[in-house]
């Protein structure tokens, strides 16, 4: 790993994602049931099967147990399997998905680990279709909504592909961000804009890939409005209008930048929708985080260091002086402020506060300096703070 390299992972609790599809978004209980289900149960050749491993009490994505003969699971078990393995889908992104991205290749854009072994070594292999398919089928839409009716794009694909995509492939100088390309990161993180790898001597996507990045860097724009768009705040400096935070560096001082002007433009040129019928992501409550979630930073961790011994200025958290055990009421919501840029509402597994100190074999990232704090997503910090992401108030908790 380069230096550069291993900045981008030091900074990474920094980084900012785009909201992700709203969790209420519904995947096919049928469809996985029939034929996502059977996968689990498929044998691996030089691999176990994935039951064998992903039983209940080993891992996150938790089986229910085969008895003795049995072959496959009850309606009943069906759906607590359902329950488990839709907490590794983003939903309508497979490339975003720890699913589909743990047992795949790194070759072929997968992620670097998974302990069973990597399954597919394209993302043509059948099952990973199969998956892929589900996955995009748990997108919200209306129930009437096809492949006829779908609304086209509000972005040009052309000027995409002849504008902004070289912006991903141009070598950046040691001074610019972290040093790398935009595709050495986002080709091989599984971020919010996951691109398409790049061919062995490649120096350019194919027309395919093209698309398909397209589809995913335009879910980071919102049409007619740059400032608005990830896309083009994240790299931007924060005096300049930008976000606080990119875990590739700055790099554009000014909105007058080129490369920027050059994406805006694609952005300002996009068609900007009638009506609006997101949701909204859950609002985190203050007070929940101050008597919930905020002790978890302070807690001794054995081996590790406390959150707060590492994770004061610059990086967030206010410092606390000798003998003090806590933060005041001010202290804390400037906590909370700095907190919130680690988080996706609505969303833990999207959220870098909950994902960097998890376990990788219990779908975390791969890297936290501090080490692992949590082996399951079943430790109560980890529900604290997962609670906290999902909008849960201290009255709510009550009931």
């Amino acid at each position: 790993m380069t230096f550069a390299s291993f900045l981008i992972w030091i900074v990474s609790w920094f980084a900012s994602s785009q909201p992700p599809v709203s969790p209420a978004a519904s995947l096919d209980f049928e469809v996985f049931r029939t034929q996502v289900q059977p996968i689990f149960l498929a044998v691996r050749g030089e691999h176990a099967r994935c039951v064998t491993c992903h039983s209940p009490g080993a891992g996150q994505l938790r089986l229910q147990h085969l008895a003795a003969g049995q072959k496959t699971w009850t309606d009943e078990e069906s759906r607590k399997n359902f329950e488990s393995v839709s907490k590794f889908v983003a939903v309508g992104d497979p490339t975003a998905s720890r699913l589909l991205m743990h047992p795949l290749a790194a070759s072929a854009g997968g992620d670097p680990f998974h302990t069973g072994g990597k399954h597919w070594s394209s993302q043509n292999d059948p099952e990973w279709q199969v998956l892929a398919a589900w996955v995009r089928g748990g997108a919200a839409r209306p129930a009437t909504t096809t492949a006829a009716t779908a609304a086209p794009s509000p972005f040009s694909f052309e000027i995409y592909k002849s504008t902004v995509e070289p912006v991903f492939l141009k070598p950046r100088a040691p001074t610019e961000g972290s040093g790398n390309a935009c595709f050495q990161c986002h080709t091989r993180m599984a971020t919010r804009m996951r691109l398409q790898p790049l061919a062995a001597g490649a120096t350019a996507w194919t027309d395919q890939q093209s698309r398909q990045n397209f589809e995913v860097v335009s879910r980071l724009a919102t049409p007619g409005d740059p400032l608005k768009s990830p896309l083009l705040r994240h790299p931007l400096a924060q005096d300049a209008g930008g976000d606080a935070t990119h875990t590739g560096g700055k790099f554009w001082a000014s909105q007058d930048d080129s490369e920027w002007q050059a994406i805006a433009g694609w952005v300002r040129s996009g068609k900007v929708a009638s009506t609006v019928t997101a949701a909204s992501p859950p609002a985190l409550d203050f007070d929940f985080y101050k008597v919930r979630v905020q002790p978890i930073f302070a807690a001794t961790r054995g081996e590790h260091a406390r959150c707060v011994t590492c994770h004061g200025p610059p990086l967030g958290l206010v410092r606390l002086a000798p003998g003090v055990t806590s933060w005041t009421d001010e202290e804390s919501r400037r906590n909370f402020e700095a907190l919130k840029r680690l988080v996706a509402p609505g969303d833990p597994l999207a959220s870098r506060l909950l994902m960097h100190p998890l376990a990788a074999s219990a779908g975390g990232d791969p890297f936290h300096t501090g080490g692992k704090h949590w082996t399951s997503q079943s430790d109560p910090e980890w529900q604290v703070l997962a609670a906290w992401v999902k909008g849960q108030t201290l009255s709510s908790a009550a009931r």
